[in-house]
Formats: structure tokens, C-alpha cells, sequence
């Protein structure tokens, strides 16, 4: 079953005025609604000016508890259109206007990206047909990082893997190279991340920022050495996934000048199963020179204070360690608090730094509220809704957008979610 989870998003209102009661209004406008009944919306987000939605959708097709209590006959309909179209529940990747309209449209991929010049997008293509199949590893293994050229047509190949698949890509900060992850099966089945490569558009050439390695993280002495009980249960792991990767690169974004990515080296233990549960992390930046700039320590996997970062404007990143923390790429200083100690994880702020939005406030995780970072005053409650999948800003804080599943359309039938972007005055 695909696992989308609800990330905390911020909003930040540009005006805010008194309304005739003394009472505080943020002027917000709706500028667009956009669904496809049937098909998930996922991993939008804005052009680099602001005025278009690059996103992918994909036929629904329920699994796990999803598909629990449909008929029969719902997926005897599924499998009859699988046969005739192969690919007709595969990922599409769409570039959606202000007004609605799809200006732009490449088959097929996932997490695509948009040029400063709106002109090119940017994904991973989907190379084998998924329609019926989870995303895992295996199916998306041989994906590559492709162009496409809304204006032309044409579809370019920027890079291929050896092993595994690439993805998440993006346009460097000066748009002269595309960045992105080389991925390889982690967690049992499931993919992640083992390394960030980048491909010079002047040069035309691949230039590895952190080194994707398989080998065993864990140094063995000869089979003949003496080795204590958890020596041995270590070195009898090396073929494992857990072992198999020095580093596993969690998030990787442009911050400013900069590429920041969050790397974590597993530190394996006796109980570890695909995954390790302990990784050493850092905060390192990749372009446009490799340096570590904050040291952030031991993280557990089983812990609920997880650590993770988000770009901000300038050269500033926040961190969440306990509590979110403004930090500089340039001094490696922790910054002054921006306000009352945040201590939910799922948080994202906006890009001056004004508002952040939670998904899950108080426990109750279907629909975003919008909270005053200076004072951590509650100021907007949105609707309640059947899930909420997704938000995002653009870079010039004066959009927003999220994603959700209104009341009615919770059942498979009639699965319809919703793009909503707002305006700031």
C-alpha cells in the first residue's frame, strides 16, 4: 500500500488588518480548485515564479486497508482495464496553471521539477509499467532522470542507473545542473536513497556529491579471528541491507546558494532487520562545495523526535531536533529562537519565516491549522476533511497550496482529491 504521509506545512498571510471588531483578518483568496476524479494528486509544488503547479497524478487502486469491504467485481474492473491499457493507472506527470488548465503533460514519472524558465520539467520516468503494482524497489528499478521540453516536446535522457533507480530531481540553484538521488531497495522491498549525483547541462556530464557505495559498513576480521557473539552476528549481516550502504541520505534540497542534504551512517546493532534502527547524522552541503556544517548526532528510528530539516530564505535552514531550530549555512551558528519552542515535528514554516501550518494539531490529523510563529497563536483552523495528503509554498510566500480528500469523496468509487491554491494579497 502506498504510504503518503501528511506533512505540516506553513502559510504565511503578507497583509493582515483589523477587521471592525478589533478582531485580526488575514485576507486569504482561493485561486484554484483542481481534481481528476480517480486519481492521486502527488508530490506538488510551485514553479520557481509562482504562478504554475507541477505535479503527477495516478489512477486510484486501492490496497491494503484501503481495499477492504469493495466488492469483488471493483477490482475485476480494474484488472479488465489494466489488460486493455497496461499503463493507464502508470504516474503522469502534469504542469497545471492558475485557471486550471494542464499546459504541459509527460508520460510517465514521478517527482517532477520545473525550470527558473517554466519551459522544461524535469522527473524520473517510470520505465516498466507499475499500474497494479506497489511502489517498491523492484518496480521502479532502471528509472531514469529525464527533460522534457513543454514548448518542443521533446524528451531528453539525462542519466541512467547501473543498479536501482534515480529520483527526486531538481534544478540547481543557478539552473546549470540537475541534481538527484540514486536509490537502491533499504528496507527489505522498499526503496530510499544511498547517494546524490549531478548532471552538468554545459559539460554534459555526471559528477558523483555523495558517493553511492555497496559495500558492508561494518568491518569483519578474518573468519579464523576470535570475535565476540555480537561481532559475529554483525559480520553475519554484511550481505544485508542493513549493512550493505555506509550512509543513507534522508533529504536533499536547495537552500539559498547552497544543496543541503541530511546523511545518516548506520551504527548496526544485534536485532536490526533491513534497516538499521540508529544512524549518526549530519547536515552536509553538496554544492557548491562538500563541507559537513552541523554535526547533529545519534537519531533512532524508533524515536518520535526525528530528526529532519527544511531550506528557509537566505543562506538558513531549520533544524528539528526536539524542538525546530534556525540554523545558518554560512556561520554553522544555531540563530536566534524565532519564537515559543516548536515542538511539532511535522511542521513546515513559511520561507520568511512568519507562520507555520501543522496537519496532525492536537491529535487530530484531518485538516491543517495555520499558527503565528512570533507568539505560536493559533490564528486559522481549516476545514475538516477525509484526509489531507499535502501542502506547499511558493518561494515567494505569497501561494500556498494543499491537497486533500474531501468528505465526499472517501469511498473508492468516487475517490476524488482536491488541489486548492490560495493567494496572499
Amino acid at each position: 500500500m502506498r504510504q503518503r504521509f501528511c506533512h505540516c506545512f506553513v502559510l504565511i498571510l503578507l497583509i493582515a488588518f483589523q477587521g471592525l471588531n478589533g478582531q485580526e483578518v488575514f485576507p486569504l483568496k482561493k485561486e484554484l480548485v483542481w481534481s481528476k476524479p480517480g486519481e492521486e494528486i502527488v508530490t506538488p509544488q510551485f514553479s520557481p515564479d509562482g504562478n504554475f503547479v507541477v505535479l503527477v497524478t495516478r489512477a486510484y487502486w486501492p490496497d491494503g486497508g484501503d481495499a477492504e469491504g469493495l466488492p469483488d467485481s471493483f477490482f475485476q474492473q480494474l484488472s479488465a482495464r489494466a489488460k486493455a491499457n497496461p499503463r493507464f493507472a502508470d504516474p503522469v506527470v502534469k504542469v497545471v496553471d492558475l485557471s486550471g488548465k494542464v499546459v504541459c503533460e509527460a508520460r510517465y514519472g514521478w517527482n517532477p521539477s520545473l525550470s527558473r524558465d517554466d519551459k522544461r520539467v524535469v522527473f524520473s520516468e517510470q520505465v516498466k509499467p507499475i499500474t497494479g503494482y506497489r511502489e517498491l524497489a523492484s518496480p521502479e528499478a532502471g528509472n531514469g532522470i529525464r527533460v522534457f521540453d513543454c514548448e518542443t516536446k521533446e524528451l531528453t535522457k539525462i542519466a541512467d542507473p547501473v543498479t536501482g533507480y534515480l529520483d527526486t530531481p531538481f534544478f540547481s540553484p543557478d539552473d546549470g545542473s540537475i541534481v538527484y538521488t540514486e536509490n537502491e531497495a533499504v528496507n527489505g522491498a522498499f526503496g530510499g536513497s544511498v547517494g546524490i549525483a549531478r548532471f552538468d547541462l554545459q559539460q554534459n556530464r555526471v559528477i558523483a556529491l555523495v558517493k553511492k557505495e555497496m559495500v558492508a559498513a561494518i568491518p569483519c576480521p578474518p573468519a579464523n579471528s576470535k570475535q565476540s557473539s555480537l561481532e559475529e552476528f554483525r559480520c553475519s549481516q554484511v550481505k544485508d541491507l542493513t549493512s550493505s550502504f555506509p550512509q543513507i541520505v534522508f533529504y536533499v534540497a536547495p537552500t539559498g546558494r547552497d544543496v543541503v542534504a541530511l546523511l545518516g551512517t548506520p551504527v548496526p546493532s544485534a536485532g536490526d532487520s533491513y534497516l538499521a534502527q540508529n544512524y549518526d547524522m549530519r547536515l552536509v552541503s553538496v554544492l557548491p562545495e562538500q563541507r559537513t556544517i552541523l554535526p547533529l548526532g545519534k537519531r533512532s528510528m524508533e524515536s518520535d523526535d526525528n530528526t529532519t530539516f527544511q531550506a528557509v530564505s537566505g543562506e538558513r535552514v531549520l533544524v528539528f531536533q526536539q524542538y525546530w531550530k534556525l540554523f545558518s549555512i554560512d556561520s554553522r551558528e544555531i540563530l536566534a529562537q524565532i519564537g515559543p519552542k516548536n515542538m511539532k515535528p511535522k511542521s513546515v514554516y513559511s520561507p520568511d519565516l512568519k507562520y507555520y501550518l501543522c496537519a496532525e494539531p492536537e491529535g487530530d490529523p484531518n485538516h491543517f491549522v495555520l499558527y503565528r510563529t512570533a507568539d505560536g497563536k493559533q490564528i486559522e483552523s481549516f476545514p475538516k476533511m477525509a484526509l489531507v495528503y499535502d501542502a506547499f509554498w511558493s518561494s515567494q510566500s505569497n501561494r500556498f497550496g494543499i491537497v486533500e480528500l474531501p468528505m465526499t469523496g472517501a469511498s473508492a468509487v468516487n475517490h476524488r482529491e482536491e488541489l486548492a491554491v490560495y493567494s496572499v494579497p
